[in-house]
This record gives C-alpha cells, sequence and structure tokens, in this order.
C-alpha cells in the first residue's frame, strides 16, 4: 500500500510541478496586469479593484482554480491631474483539489515619465511573499487499515510527512512604454520584466534548488482601423530557464458611440489567441469608463496538452476616477459664477431703478438708437468653430454722470473661435486667418467698431502657465489684424487663464471646447 501511496504522489507530483514550472499567466492577462509587469500600476487617472478566476481542467483527473484579487491606485499631479506614480496590491489563491496550495500577497509601485502628451515611460517594483504546500491529507495507508471497518483516519498513516510547505519573497522590476491618441486609447505598447530575480530557494526537502528568474516581453500596435473598429495585433512572451510560453494573436475592438447621457464610449473587444503547444484563446470583453467585463475560453488546438484540457475565466473590473485641488478649484469657480450672476442681475436691477427716475434723459438717448442690431458677420459661411452671438439695443449701458450722460461701447456680436488648438499652442489655422480677414473688412467699413479679444485655454498646466498662454493666444489674434491694417487702438486684449470654462475638462473633446478665444465686438 505504501508503494502505491508513494508511486500516485511522484505521479500526481509530476502532472502538477508540469504545469506550474513555467510562471503562470491567466489568459486575460490585460486584467492580471501586476503578474505581466509592475510597471503597469497606476498609469491612469483611474483607482481599479479586480477580481479574475481561473478553472482548468487537466488530464491527471483534478481542476486547477486560480483565483486573482488587484487593486490599484493612481498618484496624480497636481498641475497636469496625470499620473506621475502608482501603487498596487495582488492577493492570489491557486490550488489543486486541496491538495496543491500556492498563496500569495505583493506589493507594487512605478513611476511614470510622461514624454509628451502622448507617450509615457513607466519604470515599477513589486516585492511578493509566496507561500506553498502540499498536503497528504486523504491518504491512507496500511497502518491505517482496520479488519472488518476499514481505514481509521484516527490511526497514525506511518509516514513523518503530513505536509509538505516552502515560504520565499521575490522581487520583480519591469519597463513599459505606450502611445495613446486624443481619446486616451492606447494605440501601441512595450513592455519588458524581470520576475524572482533574488532566485529564493524552491524545494521542499530542504534542497539547494533555487527559483529560476522569468522574463516577460509584451507588446502591441493598432495595425488597423476603419471608423469604429480597431485591430490590435498583440504577443507575450514569457521564459524561465529552459521553459517557454508565447501567447500570440488579435485583439479586435469595436468603439459604440457615446450617448449624451454616457461619458465615454463603450467598447467591446474580441480575443482571438493561440498557445503554440498549450491551446487556443477565445473571449469576449466590455468595457465602460467605471467598470469591465471579461470572459474566456482556453481550448486544445493543434496540441494535447494534459496540463490544460480547457479553461473557463470570468473576470470583473471596477473603476474610480481620482480627481485633483483642480476638481475644487472647478466647482469653486462655478460658485464664484454663480455669485457674480446674482451681484450682475442686482445691478441690472438698480441700473433699471435709475433709468426710470432719468426718463428724459433715457428716452432721448433710446430714442436714437435701433431697436434691433444687424448681423455685422454672416455666421453660415464659416465651420462650426466659429460662433457668433447676437445682441439687440437692451444690452446697452447707461451712466449719469453731473448732469451728463455718457454712452459706453455697447455689445453688438459675440463670436467664439476655436482653432483647434493643441496643448501649448498658439497657432492659427487656415480657416481661422480667413474669418479674421473678413473681420477686418467688417471693421474697415465701419469706424465705430472696435473689439476685445479674450483667451481662454483648458485645465491642464499650471493656472499662471495658463494664464500666460490665454494672453497669448488674445495677443496672436491681434497681431493677426494689426498686419492686416486695422489700428492698434480699437483692439484690447484680456486673458481669463482657465478661470472660465465652457466644460468640465474631463474629455479630450471637452478641454477642446475649453481652449478658445473670444471677441467680443463693440460699437460706441
Amino acid at each position: 500500500m505504501r508503494k502505491v501511496l508513494g508511486l500516485s504522489l511522484i505521479c500526481w507530483v509530476g502532472v502538477t510541478l508540469t504545469t506550474y514550472a513555467q510562471y503562470f499567466q491567466f489568459s486575460q492577462y490585460n486584467f492580471s496586469q501586476q503578474r505581466v509587469n509592475p510597471a503597469l500600476v497606476g498609469n491612469t487617472p483611474y483607482a481599479s479593484i479586480s477580481i479574475l478566476s481561473r478553472n482548468q481542467k487537466t488530464g491527471g483527473d483534478f481542476g486547477i482554480n486560480s483565483n486573482l484579487l488587484s487593486g490599484t491606485y493612481p498618484l496624480l499631479s497636481r498641475s497636469t491631474g496625470k499620473p506621475w506614480s502608482g501603487i498596487g496590491i495582488t492577493l492570489m489563491d491557486d490550488r489543486s483539489d486541496g491538495i496543491f496550495k500556492t498563496q500569495e500577497v505583493s506589493l507594487s509601485y512605478a513611476m511614470h515619465l510622461h514624454l509628451n502628451r502622448f507617450q509615457t515611460l513607466s519604470l515599477g517594483f513589486k516585492g511578493l511573499f509566496q507561500t506553498k504546500s502540499i498536503s497528504l491529507d486523504g491518504f491512507n495507508t496500511g497502518l491505517q487499515y482496520i479488519p472488518d471497518r476499514g481505514f481509521s483516519n484516527s490511526i497514525s498513516t506511518g509516514e513523518s510527512l503530513a505536509e509538505l510547505r516552502e515560504n520565499y519573497n521575490t522581487f520583480s522590476a519591469g519597463l513599459y512604454w505606450q502611445q495613446v491618441d486624443r481619446k486616451e486609447t492606447k494605440t501601441a505598447y512595450w513592455g519588458i520584466s524581470v520576475f524572482d530575480f533574488n532566485k529564493p530557494k524552491d524545494s521542499f526537502l530542504g534542497s539547494t534548488n533555487h527559483l529560476f528568474s522569468t522574463l516577460i516581453a509584451e507588446g502591441g500596435f493598432r495595425a488597423y482601423q476603419q471608423k469604429q473598429l480597431s485591430v490590435f495585433p498583440e504577443i507575450l512572451f514569457t521564459t524561465n530557464s529552459s521553459n517557454v510560453s508565447l501567447n500570440a494573436g488579435m485583439r479586435f475592438q469595436y468603439e459604440i458611440k457615446s450617448m449624451p447621457n454616457q461619458p465615454a464610449p463603450v467598447k467591446i473587444d474580441v480575443i482571438t489567441k493561440y498557445v503554440p503547444g498549450r491551446s487556443g484563446i477565445i473571449g469576449l470583453q466590455f468595457h465602460r469608463e467605471n467598470f469591465s467585463f471579461g470572459t474566456s475560453y482556453d481550448f486544445p488546438f493543434f496540441a494535447n496538452n494534459s496540463g490544460n484540457q480547457g479553461a473557463l475565466e470570468i473576470c470583473l473590473e471596477l473603476r474610480r476616477l481620482v480627481t485633483t485641488r483642480n476638481k475644487k478649484l472647478k466647482a469653486r469657480r462655478k460658485k464664484e459664477i454663480g455669485v457674480r450672476k446674482k451681484t450682475s442681475k442686482l445691478i441690472a436691477f438698480k441700473n433699471n431703478t435709475k433709468k426710470k427716475t432719468l426718463d428724459s434723459l433715457t428716452a432721448l438717448t433710446v430714442q436714437n438708437q435701433p431697436k434691433e442690431e444687424k448681423t455685422v458677420i454672416d455666421s453660415t459661411t464659416y465651420p462650426k468653430s466659429v460662433f457668433i452671438e447676437k445682441y439687440d439695443s437692451s444690452k446697452i449701458k447707461f451712466e449719469a454722470n453731473a448732469g451728463k450722460v455718457n454712452q459706453e461701447p455697447y455689445l453688438v456680436e459675440k463670436i467664439t473661435l476655436r482653432f483647434q488648438f493643441k496643448f501649448n499652442s498658439a497657432d492659427l489655422d487656415d480657416g481661422t486667418e480667413h474669418f479674421l480677414n473678413d473681420l477686418s473688412k467688417t471693421l474697415e467699413e465701419d469706424p465705430h467698431l472696435s473689439i476685445k479679444i479674450i483667451g481662454h485655454t483648458d485645465n491642464v498646466g499650471s493656472e499662471k502657465f495658463n494664464q500666460r498662454l490665454s494672453v497669448k493666444r488674445a495677443e496672436t489674434v491681434k497681431k493677426f489684424l494689426l498686419k492686416t491694417g486695422i489700428s492698434q487702438a480699437r483692439i484690447t486684449v484680456d486673458g481669463k487663464g482657465m478661470r472660465q470654462p465652457l466644460t468640465d475638462n474631463e474629455t479630450e473633446e471637452e478641454k477642446a471646447t475649453n481652449r478658445r478665444v473670444e471677441i467680443l465686438l463693440l460699437k460706441d
């Protein structure tokens, strides 16, 4: 009986070690990023928590169940709102029918260097504590057999090994580069990492065996894009000692346009991968701004691997956008804007009261003004980036002083220009220059017209930087009009920086809306 026990145990451990000798990777490795590269921790402004479960069948009539719980949190720059570093934690439980068990906990830290607006280079480190055990509970020997009664676990097996256990710490490091587009969608990436580079002792019986270091390389890029469909070739290469694993294939992403009540579009990924010598992989993932759900299935393909006869994975990830002090400043600005609007209404009410006491003067002044001012510039001939608001004579301001009536310039039209400004840019595009040429002609035809140019920015950068940039943008428009022959005395310039946003500055589209120049067309 002891020989049967020994042979069974040797066969079982042989299959198990074959399965576990390779550094284990989930098929949906985008949900287990800390096991791929610690530099991926906190490289987006979203905090996340995810759980990934895998149930794998084997040819040894036992199953392998793996569960991974991960959490990440980014540390954001106060000025730009982008992550400069991040921290992460993972908890993993890996077991086979309660006999072979692996449990681990890890802590990761990464630093992110923004090479430019669209590219980031990250460096990450990871420390991990792992415990492995093989339990012999459930195995019986002849010493436990009682005639006419069967086996009794209350009797000693005669074996000195009740459980094989080992604990060790490992350390890992990784480097990662990625490029995104204006929608913050990843368009290209590559990474390389080394796990267990300290090579701890790995032996149940006290021998001098050491755990091999594992090298992992990954990469992918957007090879094709047509409207809402994108195709990404991807590869994941894992090797330690003589073991090599290659996971390669395609990810097809379809983007569903966002609805008015949705802050971000919905993305659906279809995964088709192949691991030579192991299995094929098919999967489906659903992504929204605040959560993702994915499922995949491994199946034997071109090979019969006794260690993997089929595996089902299910994952759920929840995310939350992390905000900075800029968010608080925005809320405070909205409150200030509300107070200014209330104050303006109160002043307008007082002015109306004063006007009623000056009936003869007001009647004389209004009698000389048209009831409605005609549009000076036709907005239909320009692109949607040019907005023209029409004002009537009720916008006229009056002021009584020492018996004299001084009429200030009144607003004829308000023009908002969005020149497709890029970050830290004040360049004019061809369409805007065409518009400004027409505006110059309008000013030449009516010498009573003058303009006020006000520049605005988004919230990327410090407040002082954006104030200078907003003035620079307004000055760019002024310089263009001066070249056309408009007198400098008819042009005034101001900059509001990021203090008067039109939108929340949370998406690229909203930031582009706030990068604008407003032109107030005034008449004496």
